[in-house]
C-alpha cells in the first residue's frame, strides 16, 4: 500500500451556500478506515493549478518528497465526514472561502478529477474521546469544525445529552443533523476568526451538573480562548475537554497537524 493513494471524485453537491460535499472513490484496492469516529482526520493532496489529477507519486514514502526535487503538491487536513462502501468511498465537506487552495479546488471539482489521500497511518486518527462516565457533552465549532461536529452528533448513542454551538457565515449555512442523542443547538451567524462570537456564547452558558466533556474545533486563537473559559469560568478539569485549532487567522497552507490541546 502506498503512502498516498489516488481517489476519484464521484460527485459534488452543495450542502449550504458556504459548504460543498465531495464524494471520493478509492482508485485501486486500497480502502479508508471503517472504525473511525467523529472528527476523524484525513489528509488530502491537490492537483497543481490548471490540472485535474494530483501527483500522488511525489509522496513516495513517509518522508514525502525527499527523493524528488520538484515542488510537492499542496495538501491540507480535513475531516472524513462519512465513510461508505466498506471504506471504498468517503465524503469530505469543504468550506468555501477566498484564497484557499482546497476551497478553489472544490469549487471546480467534477467527477473524474483525482485527489491524493494519505493512507500511511495504521489506524484512524481522531481527537474526540469522551470519558466513559460523561453524563453530558458540549460541542463548539466554526464552519471548519462543523463537519466533525456533525459526524460526532450523528454517531451519539441513543439518549446521550449534548449541546452544540456552531458559528456559520450566514443563516442559510445552518444544517439539520440527525442524531439518536438528545441534542440542543445554538447557531451563531458570525465571521469566525478573531471576531468570533463563540467565546462570548460559551462564557454565558450554564453547564449541567455532573461529569461532562467538551470538544471545541475552530480558529486556533479562539479555541485557546474557549479552553480558558472552560477551565476558568466553568471550572472544567483539563481531562474533561479537548480544544482543537483547525486553522490560524492570517496564515495559509497546512501545518504539521491541527493543534489539539486538552
Amino acid at each position: 500500500m502506498a503512502f498516498c493513494e489516488p481517489a476519484e471524485v464521484m460527485r459534488v453537491s452543495r450542502v449550504t451556500p458556504s459548504m460543498l460535499r465531495v464524494r471520493l472513490r478509492a482508485v485501486g484496492d486500497w480502502r479508508w478506515f471503517v472504525d473511525g469516529r467523529g472528527d476523524e482526520r484525513i489528509d488530502l493532496a491537490f492537483p497543481a493549478p490548471g490540472e485535474t489529477v494530483a501527483d500522488v507519486s511525489h509522496f513516495v514514502d513517509e518522508h514525502a518528497g525527499v527523493h524528488r526535487s520538484d515542488p510537492a503538491p499542496e495538501w491540507r487536513h480535513y475531516t472524513a465526514r462519512k465513510v461508505h462502501a466498506a471504506g471504498a468511498e468517503i465524503d469530505i465537506d469543504f468550506v468555501l472561502h477566498e484564497g484557499g487552495v482546497a476551497s478553489a479546488w472544490a469549487e471546480r471539482a467534477e467527477p473524474g478529477h483525482v485527489l491524493g489521500v494519505f493512507r500511511g497511518a495504521t489506524a484512524s486518527r481522531a481527537y474526540y474521546a469522551p470519558p466513559a462516565d460523561a453524563t453530558w457533552q458540549l460541542f463548539v465549532a466554526d464552519a471548519t469544525g462543523l463537519p466533525g461536529l456533525a459526524r460526532i452528533v450523528e454517531e451519539l448513542p441513543p439518549g446521550a445529552r449534548a449541546q452544540a454551538i456552531v458559528e456559520v457565515p450566514t443563516e442559510a449555512d445552518r444544517q439539520h443533523v440527525e442524531s439518536r442523542g438528545d441534542v440542543t443547538w445554538i447557531w451563531v451567524v458570525g465571521p469566525a476568526g478573531p471576531a468570533s462570537q463563540l467565546p462570548s456564547v460559551v462564557e454565558r452558558l450554564a453547564l449541567p451538573d455532573g461529569p461532562g466533556y467538551a470538544w471545541v474545533a475552530c480558529e486556533a486563537s479562539i479555541s485557546r480562548r474557549i479552553r480558558g473559559l472552560l477551565r476558568g469560568v466553568h471550572a472544567q478539569p483539563r481531562d474533561r475537554h479537548r480544544t482543537v485549532g483547525y486553522w490560524t487567522a492570517g496564515a495559509s497552507g497546512h501545518v504539521e497537524q491541527p493543534r489539539g490541546e486538552g
